[in-house]
């Protein structure tokens, strides 16, 4: 099994939704509500546009809300968003299976539910949380360690499918580690390939016409998405990086497609006795 399958077992719906902002009588006037809530959420650090509540009636939960229909002139429960089964999910759901429920649906919003009590809520944003990245991350280093070892199999081959510019690169990132040099002043082949950046590895293989031919998801759009997923896990910079590069309706197809790929890879170092 993959890095990424343990993890993702793993990892469960509990451990990236967020806890409610409260539970609300629905007789509350929901304007007066609204108040109340930004001083939470002022108080918490939190944007008021993201929480969730509870709405109750007799103590038993009926409904759910958001600022957003809070500015109306309204009661809570003529406002609120009745509970219906098909957003619920349970906080042990794990990791890949809330993937594919949150992906494959139509719904933003998901009630997090332990045993019989409600605990939380999930949206796209917590899927961008520190635990799917390192999921993520884990996928992709699985992949680029692949097509590394494929490239090693012949370095001096694939090394001429690279520029000169980011032939370049690789060998200023082999004097920065301090890597032995040949008689030409220059990082062994071998040793060169461990400093090419990971779209380089996908540029050596796919300028492989047998390896294009058995492995046809080098060529896939994906790549570039890929490299934009691991550089902003691997060196976030700013605000820019709390949400991955990524859309809600591609993130099935992308997982998926890296799964294939690395099985086609997988079974071209098998036919060729690479290991």
């Amino acid at each position: 099994m993959s890095t990424f399958k343990v993890l993702s077992e793993l990892i469960n719906v509990n451990d990236i939704c967020e806890p409610f902002i409260g539970e609300f009588d629905s007789s509350q006037d929901a304007q007066e509500l609204s108040e109340e809530w930004r001083e939470i959420c002022c108080e918490k650090g939190l944007d008021p546009m993201e929480p969730i509540g509870l709405v109750k009636r007799n103590q038993k939960i009926i409904g759910w809300i958001c600022l957003e229909v809070l500015e109306s002139p309204k009661t809570l429960y003529e406002c609120m968003d009745p509970i219906s089964a098909d957003i619920l999910i349970s906080s042990s759901t794990p990791l890949l299976g809330a993937i594919h429920l949150y992906c494959s649906g139509d719904n933003y919003t998901y009630l997090v539910l332990k045993g019989n009590q409600f605990i939380g809520f999930l949206n796209y944003s917590h899927f961008h949380k520190l635990p799917f990245r390192l999921c993520l991350f884990a996928l992709l280093m699985d992949l680029e360690r692949t097509m590394l070892k494929i490239t090693k199999s012949n370095p001096a081959s694939f090394l001429k499918n690279l520029t000169k510019g980011r032939l370049n690169c690789a060998e200023k990132i082999g004097g920065l580690r301090g890597l032995s040099l040949n008689e030409e002043n220059k990082v062994f082949d071998i040793n060169l390939l461990e400093c090419t950046q990971f779209i380089d590895k996908f540029t050596m293989l796919r300028k492989n016409p047998e390896i294009v031919q058995q492995c046809p998801n080098i060529n896939s759009k994906f790549k570039k998405r890929a490299e934009k997923i691991r550089n902003s896990i691997a060196h976030p910079e700013g605000e820019q990086s709390v949400l991955l590069p990524i859309k809600r309706e591609e993130i099935l197809p992308f997982i998926n497609w890296i799964e294939e790929l690395q099985l086609q890879l997988d079974d071209y170092i098998e036919i060729h006795n690479l290991y």
